[in-house]
């Protein structure tokens, strides 16, 4: 099975979603980078959770890659381990970011609880990827059209759970910067209400509408806006800065 065996749907579909997982990766591995010169140990987990956000795309993203390179997609269980077993890692990154820079005194006891539930879906999750691949669709999930995964109730009720717990404590940071006296805290807060909002209903339009080859395109945009605009909440370019400093004034 090589590319040429792919219709333009599938085609745009692998494309559009490896761009966006490779650059939610470069922006994530820019925020480790960030920490060598900042010294800022929370970029770290920041960085971490964007990267590993992307990790339910990873899944359509890589298999396409295999089909360009090796004219075969990537087998079920390598396909559902990547697609599923990072976004526990996500959530208890960015919990634990969240709760450093914004509620520092609840930060132990709310990783801990995260951390608790996540384990817990891993070691789950694990167990029926363990299980013979027959089992797949009605513990895992399925893959459709190629590229297109199906979760379980399983796989799908952890999903919405990330989702909620990101886009949640995401605009409680953001609220919270937009009202701060410093104008360069307020745009970073501005800045990541867009991420947290398009990468909200960029996943939602994902997983609840039909795509054809102009909605692929359209979500795949609204999630790299979430990218950028995540990018700058936290990291602002200081020339960005300071023309922000001037449209305030």
């Amino acid at each position: 099975m090589g590319i040429e065996s792919l219709n333009a749907i599938e085609i745009t579909h692998g494309v559009a979603t490896f761009i966006y997982v490779i650059f939610s990766i470069l922006i994530g591995i820019r925020f480790l980078t960030k920490y060598v010169s900042l010294k800022r140990k929370e970029l770290i987990t920041v960085g971490l959770a964007w990267i590993f956000l992307s990790s339910a795309w990873w899944g359509s993203s890589f298999s396409f890659l295999s089909i360009v390179l090796f004219n075969q997609p990537i087998q079920g269980f390598i396909f559902f381990f990547i697609a599923n077993a990072f976004i526990p890692v996500a959530v208890v990154c960015w919990i634990y970011s969240f709760l450093k820079i914004i509620y520092p005194d609840l930060i132990k006891i709310g990783t801990i609880l995260i951390l608790v539930l996540s384990i817990a879906y891993e070691i789950i999750l694990l167990y029926f990827l363990f299980q013979p691949e027959s089992t797949y669709p009605l513990y895992i999930g399925e893959i459709k059209e190629t590229f297109y995964y199906q979760p379980s109730l399983l796989t799908m009720l952890f999903q919405v759970l990330a989702l909620l717990v990101s886009a949640i404590t995401g605009f409680i940071f953001s609220i919270k910067s937009m009202k701060s006296d410093e104008p360069v805290v307020k745009w970073k807060g501005r800045f990541l209400l867009i991420a947290f909002s398009a990468f909200t209903i960029g996943s939602l339009f994902d997983a609840l509408i039909t795509l054809d080859q102009i909605t692929i395109v359209i979500v795949r945009v609204i999630l790299l806006i979430s990218s950028i605009a995540y990018y700058l909440g936290f990291l602002l370019p200081d020339q960005l800065a300071e023309m922000l400093r001037e449209v305030r004034k």
